[in-house]
């Protein structure tokens, strides 16, 4: 970074804390300190120094966008509408370029959840509707809470704050909070022009979907046999089943399931399959031993199912116990040093960690932070 960009950084951070915290230390100063005055003349610095640097040159601001963190991304798009529109043009670029984040939660309030990144920096965000809830996965960039009083789902998206609810689950229908357990994907229907969020669970023949408001009810796709997993892609469906078969999953006005006739699909030997999608390609990713996975490509054109090997593959597999899995390739990442000790890798060894498996407990995905704001 030039000595230019990075004084305007420097500046981005000054300005940014000023604006935002400008009223809180106000207010404190008009009655600690009497001087109403005072505060209106820094209130105007600030103002005036926010419009003359919303008139930098994007071309100067761009790299500096793309030097920055997830978190810092936000603040920089709160700076002024000119900084908002350079962050909104290039919000895809960016976010496509960052690595997978972490997710834990407050054991002390369980409203508090803590996204790290692999530069080891913890994100705390508050989120209200957590309360009483238990995570029970992610879906397009969203944390998906379940409050078994209320048997209802939360959806919220940590970074931008946008939440979804769905309507009271029947008590009929047992919700397993165990997020090796539970699966839950947000969809797109044509036919309601809607978003749909569909739960099963691993093991039984049930499929529920609604549409999200209080309004909406549940419906249930009954099916013959216990499946794995469910998974969207390309604006399809699939589930797998109990004896590994591959199926299309329709929730139109007639919905069922169709097999796919895949060449090559293990039918035997799959233990604990899940599916894992990298945007351009679906995988099936099974583990075969403790921390150890295999990963086969579903090629759709000619209907085969493809064992990937490793030094062939150009994805890292981040996998999670909570339905929160992902390929990913190193090559899109920003060139930033990578103090991972789990990983042990710095920038130059990037293509190292393509095709291999890398397992936390929940995987949160920037890249997929703002795909479910369409709704």
């Amino acid at each position: 970074m030039t000595i230019c960009a990075s004084l305007v950084f420097y500046s981005f951070n000054v300005i940014y804390f000023a604006s935002v915290g400008t009223a809180k230390t106000m207010h404190l100063n008009r009655y600690q300190n009497g001087n109403e005055s005072s505060s209106k003349n820094l209130k105007t610095s600030i103002i005036s120094s926010l419009s003359s640097w919303s008139n930098l040159d994007h071309d100067l601001l761009l790299p500096i966008l793309m030097k920055l963190g997830p978190v810092d991304f936000l603040a920089f798009n709160g700076v002024c509408k000119s900084w908002r529109s350079l962050a909104f043009a290039n919000l895809n670029k960016f976010m496509g370029s960052r690595r997978p984040m972490s997710v834990s939660f407050s054991t002390s309030t369980n409203n508090e959840c803590y996204l790290e990144d692999f530069e080891g920096r913890k994100f705390k965000t508050i989120l209200p509707h957590s309360t009483g809830s238990t995570c029970v996965g992610q879906t397009c960039g969203y944390l998906i809470f379940f409050r078994s009083i209320t048997c209802e789902f939360w959806l919220v998206n940590p970074f931008s704050k946008c939440e979804l609810h769905f309507p009271n689950i029947p008590r009929s229908y047992k919700v397993n909070t165990n997020p090796s357990i539970f699966r839950a994907i947000l969809v797109f229907s044509p036919s309601r022009s809607q978003w749909v969020l569909v739960i099963s669970q691993k093991f039984t023949k049930t499929v529920l979907y609604s549409v999200s408001g209080n309004q909406a009810t549940w419906r249930v796709l009954a099916l013959p046999f216990p499946i794995l997993d469910i998974h969207s892609f390309n604006g399809k469906m699939y589930t797998i089943s109990s004896h590994c078969h591959l199926y299309e999953v329709r929730l139109n006005a007639m919905p069922g399931l169709t097999l796919l006739g895949m060449k090559n699909f293990p039918e035997r030997g799959l233990l604990r399959p899940e599916f894992v999608n990298s945007g351009k390609t679906l995988y099936v990713v099974s583990c075969i031993a403790r921390d150890v996975y295999e990963a086969y490509e579903m090629d759709f054109e000619q209907m085969e199912c493809v064992r990937i090997e490793k030094p062939t593959v150009e994805n890292a597999f981040f996998v999670g116990d909570w339905k929160s899995s992902a390929a990913v390739n190193p090559d899109t990442w920003a060139k930033r040093q990578m103090r991972n000790e789990r990983l042990g890798l710095k920038d130059s060894d990037q293509s190292k960690i393509k095709g291999r498996c890398l397992i936390a407990n929940m995987w949160y995905f920037p890249h997929e932070c703002f795909n479910a704001n369409l709704l």
